[in-house]
Formats: C-alpha cells, sequence, structure tokens
C-alpha cells in the first residue's frame, strides 16, 4: 500500500482523541497512555478485594491463625493442590487420598495436573519464600485484582484511547459480571435461591491466577493486527502467543474463549476487510501457530486423562442449543445496537475497533452454543459466572462509547457520565462484596479456629517421628473427620489425606465406586444408621453430591439437567443399609484411619468407630480434639 490516509472512521476522529496514523499501510501509532488513571482503579479493586480479608482480620484480632477468607466452594480443591505442590508433591498427586505419581502406582491426569500452570505460578513462589499456601491465596487476591484492572484498563485505553472512560469502565466490568450473570444479590432482590458469590474473577486458583493473562491477550492481539510497526506488530503476536499458552494450561474456559475470539475476529476481518487486513492475517497465523503449538501436548495429557474425569466434570454429549440466558439477551441488545450504528452509518464497518467490538458482542453465542458443532458440553455455567458476563460487559463498554462519538467529529463520553458509571459499578460491587463476606464470615471464622489443629498434623507428618506415638510418622495416613467442612479443608493446611470430603472425587485417586464407599464408610463411622439415611439425603445438601454426582445435584451444571427420583433413592438407601449390615473388618481397613479430628463440642456417636478403632486420650487443641486411631486386634 502507498501512504494515503486510511478510510476508517477513527482517522477522521477529532485531535484531541486521535489514533494517531502513518501513512504505510494506513496503520496506527498511538500516543503514550496516562497510566496513573489505571493505577488509581487498579488500586481501588485490589482494596475491594481484600475487603473479606480485612474482615476476617477484624472480627479474628489476635486470634486469628492464618486463613484466607473464601466464599466459592470450590476453593478449598484448588488450596488442597497448591499445598501438596508447596510440600514438594509431583504434579499427578491427589492431596484428599494421598495418592502420588510413583514408578509402582502412576496416578492418571486430572484437572488439576493438566492445568497445571496456575498452580505452579502459585506454589512454586510460595515455596522459594516460605510461604503458606492460606498465606499465597490472601497475596494472591491483590495482585490478581490488580493485575486484571491494569490489564483491562490497557485494552480500553488502546481501543478507546480516551484513559478517563477505560478507567471508569474497569468496575463496570469487573464488579458488574455476577449481576449480568443473574447471580448474586439480584436473585435475593428478586427472592429467588442464590449462592451468595463476590468478584467471581477472583475465585482461587482460577480462573484468578491466568486470567490477567486471558485479558491482556486482547490488547496484544490489537496490537498485533492493527499496530504500523511490523516488528512491534509480531512482539504483540508473540506476546498474545505467550498469553494463550497460559490460558491453556491455566482454564479451560479461558482458552477456549480467547480461542473463539480470535476465530471470529479471523472471519470479521475476512468479511470487511479493513485497511492493512492482507499484513493482519500474519498476526492472525502466528498467534493461531502458536496456539496449535500449545494444544498439542494438551492434547497429549488429556489423552492420559482418568477414566472419571468425564463424569466428574459433568462432560454431556447434546447438540441443543442453549440459547436463553441473560447473558446472551444483554450480548443480542450489544449486537442489535452496533448493526443499527452501522445501518445509520453513525458507525464504519472498516473499523478494526467496531469489528473487535462485534466480536466480543458474539462471541458468549458461541460459547453457550458450541455444542451445536461440537456435540459436547462441559458445565457452560463457568462460562456464565466467569468469562461470558465479563466478555459482554467489555462489548457493551466499548459500544457506549462508539456509539457516543460515532464517525464524525463527536465528543468523548462527558465526564459527569464517566463518573456515574464507575461509582455506581463501584457501589454494586462493594455491596455484593459486603453481603458475601457477612453471609460467609461465620464460616471463615469457623475455618480459621480449626487451623490450629490442622497445623497440629502438619508438624505430626513432617517430622521423623510421630510424638503421639513415638512411631514413624506417615506423612499421608488418613484422617476421619464428621465435620465435612474440617475434612474438606484439611488438605489445605496438612498433608494427610482423608477418608471423605465433597472434593475427593475431583482428583484422580479413587474410582466412582471407591468414592461411593468411603461416603458411605464416612456415614457410617459418624453414627448414621440405615433408616437416618434419608433424613441426612434431605437435610444434608453435600449427600446429593456425593451419591448421584454433581450433574445430578446442581440443576446449573448440565444443558440436560435430571432431578433424583425418589426410587433413586430409594435404591441408594437400600444400598447403604446392606453396606454396614456386611460391614466388616476388610472393610474398616481399606483404608486404615490414622486419627479422628471431633470438634470439642461436637455430638457424635462413637459406637461404630470404637467398634472397629481404640481411640486414644484425645489431644486438646483449641476447639477440637485430635484422637490417635489404632484398628482393633
Amino acid at each position: 500500500m502507498g501512504s494515503n490516509p486510511a478510510r476508517t472512521s477513527y482517522n477522521r476522529a477529532p485531535k484531541q482523541f486521535e489514533l494517531r496514523r502513518v501513512g504505510r499501510e494506513g496503520r496506527l501509532m498511538r500516543k503514550r497512555i496516562r497510566w496513573r488513571w489505571g493505577m488509581v482503579v487498579a488500586v481501588g479493586m485490589t482494596l475491594l478485594a481484600l475487603c473479606p480479608q480485612i474482615y476476617l482480620w477484624h472480627e479474628r484480632g489476635r486470634a486469628w491463625a492464618g486463613t484466607n477468607a473464601y466464599f466459592y466452594t470450590d476453593e478449598p480443591a484448588y488450596a488442597a493442590y497448591v499445598n501438596a505442590l508447596v510440600d514438594g508433591r509431583p504434579r499427578r498427586c491427589d492431596p484428599y487420598t494421598g495418592g502420588d505419581n510413583t514408578a509402582d502406582k502412576p496416578q492418571p491426569e486430572s484437572l488439576f495436573s493438566i492445568q497445571f500452570i496456575s498452580a505452579y505460578m502459585v506454589a512454586l513462589p510460595a515455596r522459594a519464600l516460605h510461604l503458606s499456601t492460606a498465606t499465597a491465596f490472601i497475596l494472591l487476591e491483590a495482585i490478581c485484582a490488580f493485575t486484571t484492572s491494569l490489564a483491562l484498563f490497557w485494552l480500553f485505553a488502546l481501543l478507546l484511547d480516551d484513559e478517563r472512560a477505560a478507567a471508569a469502565f474497569v468496575p463496570f466490568v469487573l464488579c458488574l459480571g455476577i449481576l449480568l450473570s443473574g447471580n448474586g444479590l439480584v436473585r435475593a432482590l428478586l427472592d429467588q435461591e442464590t449462592s451468595y458469590v463476590w468478584l467471581p474473577f477472583l475465585r482461587r486458583y482460577i480462573p484468578a491466577v491466568p486470567f490477567p493473562c486471558f485479558i491482556v491477550f486482547f490488547p496484544l492481539a490489537w496490537l498485533a493486527l492493527t499496530d504500523a510497526s511490523r516488528r512491534r506488530r509480531l512482539l504483540c503476536a508473540l506476546g498474545a502467543g505467550a498469553a494463550f499458552v497460559v490460558c491453556v494450561y491455566g482454564y479451560f474456559y479461558l482458552w477456549t474463549a480467547a480461542a473463539a475470539w480470535l476465530a471470529l475476529g479471523a472471519l470479521l476481518w475476512l468479511i470487511a476487510k479493513p485497511e492493512g487486513w492482507r499484513q493482519s492475517f500474519e498476526s492472525f497465523g502466528l498467534i493461531g501457530l502458536i496456539a496449535l503449538a500449545a494444544l498439542v501436548p494438551y492434547a497429549v495429557l488429556l489423552s492420559h486423562r482418568a477414566a472419571t474425569i468425564d463424569v466428574v466434570q459433568a462432560l454431556v454429549r447434546t447438540h441443543a442449543p442453549d440459547l436463553w440466558r441473560s447473558l446472551e439477551a444483554c450480548a443480542l441488545v450489544v449486537v442489535i445496537a452496533l448493526v443499527i450504528g452501522l445501518k445509520r452509518r453513525r458507525l464504519d464497518r472498516h473499523d478494526p475497533r467496531v469489528l473487535s467490538t462485534l466480536a466480543f458482542a458474539v462471541l458468549p453465542f458461541v460459547l453457550f452454543n458450541q455444542q451445536l458443532v461440537t456435540g459436547r458440553s462441559l458445565q457452560p455455567m463457568h462460562y456464565e459466572q466467569f468469562v461470558a458476563d465479563y466478555i459482554t460487559l467489555i462489548a457493551a463498554a466499548l459500544a457506549i462509547s462508539l456509539l457516543w462519538r460515532g464517525r464524525a467529529s463527536q465528543p468523548r463520553l462527558p465526564l459527569y457520565l464517566l463518573l456515574i458509571i464507575c461509582y455506581l459499578s463501584y457501589f454494586w460491587g462493594a455491596g455484593e462484596t459486603w453481603i458475601s463476606t457477612r453471609r460467609f464470615s461465620q464460616a471463615n471464622i469457623q475455618r480459621d479456629e480449626a487451623r490450629p489443629v490442622a497445623l497440629r498434623l502438619r508438624r505430626i507428618a513432617l517430622q521423623a517421628y510421630d510424638d503421639m506415638t513415638h512411631e514413624p510418622a506417615q506423612p499421608h495416613a488418613v484422617v476421619f473427620a464428621p465435620d465435612i467442612a474440617r475434612a474438606d479443608n484439611l488438605p489445605m493446611v496438612a498433608p494427610q489425606a482423608v477418608l471423605w470430603a465433597p472434593h475427593t472425587f475431583v482428583f484422580s485417586g479413587v474410582t466412582v465406586a471407591e468414592n461411593k464407599e468411603r461416603f458411605f464408610q464416612y456415614l457410617y463411622y459418624s453414627g448414621v444408621d440405615a433408616d437416618e439415611f434419608a433424613r441426612n439425603y434431605e437435610h444434608q445438601g453435600f449427600v446429593h453430591y456425593a451419591i448421584f454426582g454433581w450433574e445430578r445435584a446442581n440443576p446449573k451444571l448440565t444443558v440436560n439437567y435430571k432431578p433424583v427420583s425418589d426410587e433413586e433413592l430409594a435404591v441408594e438407601a437400600h444400598n447403604y443399609a446392606a453396606y454396614i449390615a456386611n460391614f466388616d473388618r476388610a472393610r474398616a481397613t481399606h483404608p486404615t484411619l490414622a486419627y479422628a479430628l471431633i470438634a470439642a463440642d461436637q455430638q457424635i456417636n462413637f459406637t461404630h468407630l470404637d467398634r472397629w478403632y481404640t481411640r486414644a486420650a484425645g489431644e486438646r487443641i483449641g476447639k477440637y480434639v485430635l484422637y490417635r486411631l489404632q484398628p482393633r486386634p
């Protein structure tokens, strides 16, 4: 191409917000970004992210034992895996059953060992700095909130060339994600059942760790497609490829979203043919090659996955469309607004900013309906909570700004409007955070009260001899904890295995049958008789997951949810009755219990446990009693 001016609308913008152009290929040179606006909003988001932890520190005062505050029920499993890596265990390990990958007992790949890069990005610094997993997770909250905010600010600053708008749209995207997905406070206001969560992108360690890389992927890809310098385009394409690699081994839902956006962008570029589109396809191709290279070893890891992983992750074979989510309705509004803007010539169809915005707006439909082509659906609710809500809000923010400014010399969004967007969004996020913090404060306090006994077990495991029995220590000895929350949280701190916990099944150490047997054994030792099985099912929510699987207990997990019938429950009640009627020494020692962790004020029937094990005098640690168990002769 010669040095003719580009035909796109960004070259006809007024000088005060002009994207500087260079003659060659009509490509763009950009003015320096004023990062102070991004720093201000990043600090604000970081403070909001730390509110639950600050509240726990306030509540516990000097009694704080070092626990990190959290709301998401999956965080214990992620923390348990990181804790195992901090302790030096292999990538393929199971912190809940104590299984490690060895030559004589190889472990298959699990969800955690495949998405390993996020875990190691936390575990390696924690181990080098001698930080506990809880401390690492506290720091992770702040770091991920700060870096994600800056990455998002960069994206908006590049595409809008307006730092004030970029700063205002950061809380708009990050604080309203939960609202757009139809979760959190909005469901409570509509008098619907809700799970209170807050800032979903900060669930640790995924998507929190790879999420900044996911956001950074987009501005890097944008620069790779539009920058005037071929050298910078090449470097940015390499950077976008590197960010994509982190997403591949970081979180499935992020890399698939990034890949879909890239494919949509390439299609729109091919249709619209903006200035320099042939050169842009060099960048598309380079990023695509890096992505394909990263996916080859990923596919190898998947081929060695545990036989149970598809069942655990509720992989469903279906071609049914998924078109009735609130997110898709919002995305449709953005698409319609962009189409109207193009029809009325307020937007230029050759403008790369418009094409990128349209790719963001269409992306949710692709994510929720990819099964029309692939025939497989994998927990689409994770797209809803952790990806598509933010993507839709990015599209909305870009569309608002582009439509306001139009093709002609229109002013930027006024400051008062940006302040309204920023403050209302931040206020909503603060409200969601405060309500969730208060709602889960007691649970976080209880976790902190239980941390000393977990640290005691950790010290026992890491010493040469168990000072309770003066026998060689067993690092992965099995602990029975009738309090289900304590059982699930214990591997976050201590290396011992547990008899059963809600997240036992998400690792590769047990089969479907063994998981159910361990659960029945857990109920048996907890003093649950056969005639109490149905009552436990009705009053203990975790029983639904343990017996019938997550896809049968959570109606939002799959596209073809099937509730549990009374007949199925009756069959499982009969199975449990038969199990305890035939309980013998072989079952009592598979696995062999080494410890029992009991709350001092917990009323538990020890009849079944004492029939097969002797309990030494318990050691009182805070509000808990730790018993050493020995099988009866």
